[in-house]
């Protein structure tokens, strides 16, 4: 009895896991990650902060953080569309190549992070708050961006080689 109770549990957990958005969030995750993005880096470049001083707004703090805080989330939705939703035709090579750009993505996520935090070690100026903050939010951003390069690559261009 509850070995049935433990297969029935674990079908139904891998059932979830494998739920995927339609394939129309892809154009909307298309639209919706470089708009975030283009958000982010603007407040980092402080450009948000020129156009609110010449606007007219004395303290553009306020604008600026909502303006990170919306490009951030606004990147992640998209990237999330992006990745989790399915393709025209989602079979097991699709599943397969979708498996393995998430192992690059993780492996050069992680090779990312340590030599960047040993670079930050053997910094001669130490990092502040902020510094170390956009070091993770980027190390965020170049998992899902490899994840989400590789796997079109490989589906819509390296496999789309081969069809012809």
């Amino acid at each position: 009895m509850l070995s049935y109770l433990y297969v029935k549990l674990t079908l139904q957990k891998n059932d979830i896991m494998l739920k995927l958005l339609p394939h129309r969030y892809k154009t909307i995750g298309a639209i919706i990650a470089p708009a975030g993005f283009f958000l982010w880096i603007a407040m980092q470049f402080g450009w948000i902060a020129e156009i609110s001083v010449s606007l007219g707004i004395t303290d553009p703090k306020a604008i600026n953080i909502t303006i990170a805080i919306l490009g951030f989330f606004a990147f992640l939705f998209g990237g999330y569309a992006l990745t989790f939703s399915k393709e025209k035709t989602e079979d097991e090579m699709i599943k397969n190549v979708r498996l393995e750009s998430f192992q690059f993505s993780a492996l050069l996520q992680m090779v990312f992070l340590i030599l960047g935090l040993i670079w930050i070690a053997f910094m001669k100026n130490a990092l502040n708050e902020n510094g170390l903050m956009l070091f993770f939010i980027i190390a965020i951003f170049v998992f899902w961006i490899t994840y989400i390069v590789r796997f079109n690559y490989i589906v819509h261009f390296r496999i789309y080689r081969y069809e012809k």
